[in-house]
């Protein structure tokens, strides 16, 4: 298994902080929220991390090398268009869909055990599963029929049994890659590179089985706006810190 960071967005809704460093540069508490990400993979027992990179790069390569210290075969790819959808930052990694993976957002601060879950979960391909949110239009939200994902959409509702919020992290086995592989194509060649890459994924929910984990009580926070960061260091810091 390898894991395919996306790491590229300008992050616009909180400028003040991400015209200075990228969001997964955040510091929340001593650590930054990829220093986070890097432990948590070594945990897994992960050694192959891709990361798609675009907006201040070079720094998101230092932090990177300055973390490694050789636990990791490092691969780094350049989404040259990230001003646009977050769709072509997948479209960009298309070639490495070729093995079991996890795809990650690289905004999100989130308990060890929720990745460890998530890649030892029984279902070959799965999202983490948040039932406690509060749907206000923001969240990436996921439709569940039986124990099928059916749908993601943070504007569409779906017939379901009950849904979600979707945590940013998906494990997608080698097999599914390839169907997705072929939806991101279809995208890039149609135009549609303003659209974000969880419209793909919902592209793919028809073709595979893809189950999902819940998160339960365990703490997480997605850092999309700026009042997140005091959020994440005021609640979800402690809980963390706590549930160790």
């Amino acid at each position: 298994m390898k894991v395919i960071m996306l790491a590229a967005g300008v992050g616009k809704r909180m400028s003040s902080v991400t015209n200075i460093i990228p969001k997964c540069l955040i510091k929340i508490g001593e650590k930054t929220l990829l220093e986070r990400h890097l432990e948590t993979i070594s945990l897994l027992g992960i050694k192959d991390i891709v990361f798609v990179v675009g907006h201040f790069k070079e720094k998101i390569k230092e932090a990177v090398e300055n973390n490694n210290s050789s636990r990791f075969n490092i691969k780094y790819i350049e989404n040259e268009q990230y001003t646009k959808g977050s769709i072509l930052s997948l479209w960009y990694a298309r070639n490495e869909l070729n093995d079991d993976v996890l795809i990650m957002d690289a905004d999100v601060l989130y308990h060890d055990r929720l990745l460890i879950r998530l890649a030892e979960s029984e279902n070959k391909s799965c999202f983490l599963l948040d039932e406690h949110c509060e749907d206000t239009g923001e969240e990436m939200m996921l439709f569940v029929k039986g124990d099928k994902v059916i749908g993601i959409s943070k504007v569409s509702s779906y017939d379901c049994d009950f849904k979600g919020e979707g945590v940013g992290f998906l494990k997608l086995s080698a097999n599914d890659c390839h169907k997705l592989k072929t939806i991101l194509e279809e995208f890039e060649q149609a135009g549609k590179v303003n659209n974000e890459y969880e419209d793909s994924l919902h592209e793919l929910l028809p073709l595979c089985t893809v189950g999902f984990e819940r998160v339960e009580d365990l703490p997480w926070i997605e850092i999309d706006f700026e009042e997140d960061i005091e959020r994440a260091r005021r609640e979800i810091l402690p809980k963390l810190e706590k549930c160790k």
